[in-house]
């Protein structure tokens, strides 16, 4: 089998249509760009996630600490708390596995989320550092939620830029296939990327806004003026914003030309022949909205940079390039990282 996540076809028919069926406490559970399961806890619901870090090498327990707490705020919602699991070679010093799990705790701490427990061990099943990190968040019944699928019509709007995370793991870990080609300049503009790789602060934002519809959705919850909300994690900008058509039962028409990127990120993705929109982004969030100038203009206030990039439509999966021919968009694909 190829490294990376499952197709969607192969997490379909060897994953998830082997799952049992949901109890009636369980509002969303598992499925294609379904990051997170909803469950009803009395009045409120309880969201959570989880998430591996396999590739991120001496950078994985930061890395570990956004990525779920990241799905978390794509539902519009706080992170309050996580667990984390960490697995080291037996190549680790001790030296090692205390960085690991200091730079979880800084991250955390930066984002006032609890780790609240966790497991750790040494295996030679793994030659580099596994970090997984389960998070969950808590939403009161009066805090509005997103409607849960894209609809036709609806703006694909982007915060930041393409391929943060990527760009920063290349400029921390392979820094020497980078000399020579890249700037230093850029190269530590790219090392500095750690502090963009939180989408919290933009997903509480959008969560935040309750729709102009003023409409209640199935569960009793108000809607916010978002449809769906989605972290850009493996399989890139392209990978993201598919799995949300695919997950709303919708089409999508991307336009690659409006899909913002860092000059840092793109020498960086020439120096090493990679794609940049297929290059795992945490730190970038996509949002699907009807209320896009709203959303634009409440990230905007908070100083986050947000571009439609896009719109969902009836059916079709669709990219403009930037020479203006439009082209069939391909399903998700192994994530560029492990070309690196």
């Amino acid at each position: 089998m190829k490294i990376g996540k499952l197709s969607n076809e192969q997490l379909t028919n060897l994953v998830l249509n082997k799952l049992p069926s949901l109890s009636s406490s369980t509002l969303v559970g598992a499925g294609i760009g379904a990051d997170c399961a909803w469950q009803k806890i009395g009045d409120k619901l309880l969201v959570s996630s989880t998430d591996p870090i396999t590739a991120g090498k001496m950078q994985s327990g930061k890395l570990a600490i956004h990525v779920s707490c990241n799905d978390i705020a794509a539902c519009g919602i706080r992170p309050s708390g996580l667990l984390i699991v960490v697995i080291a070679p037996p190549s680790a010093s001790e030296e090692d596995v205390s960085t690991i799990v200091t730079q979880a705790s800084d991250e955390a701490a930066k984002l006032g989320v609890d780790i609240v427990g966790g497991h750790t061990e040494v295996s030679a099943s793994v030659n580099e550092f596994i970090v997984i990190s389960t998070a969950f968040g808590i939403v009161d019944h009066d805090h509005p939620v997103p409607k849960g699928k894209a609809k036709p019509g609806d703006k694909l709007i982007m915060t930041k830029s393409a391929c943060i995370e990527g760009s920063y793991i290349a400029s921390k870990e392979h820094y020497e296939k980078l000399v020579g080609k890249v700037s230093k300049e850029l190269i530590d503009e790219a090392s500095k990327y750690e502090d963009s790789i939180s989408v919290v602060k933009e997903g509480e934002i959008c969560g935040s806004l309750a729709s102009l519809e003023e409409s209640i959705n199935q569960y009793g919850f108000r809607d916010s003026a978002v449809s769906l909300m989605h972290d850009i994690t493996e399989g890139g900008v392209y990978g993201a914003a598919y799995e949300m058509a695919s997950f709303s039962n919708v089409g999508l028409r991307l336009d690659k030309g409006s899909i913002p990127i860092t000059e840092a990120s793109r020498q960086i993705c020439i120096a090493m022949n990679l794609d940049p929109y297929r290059l795992i982004s945490s730190g970038s969030l996509l949002i699907a909205s009807s209320e896009e100038k709203r959303v634009i203009n409440a990230l905007d206030e908070a100083g986050i940079k947000a571009t439609v990039i896009g719109e969902f439509i009836e059916e079709g999966y669709y990219l403009i390039d930037t020479d203006g021919d439009t082209y069939v968009l391909e399903s998700p694909k192994t994530d560029e990282l492990y070309n690196m």
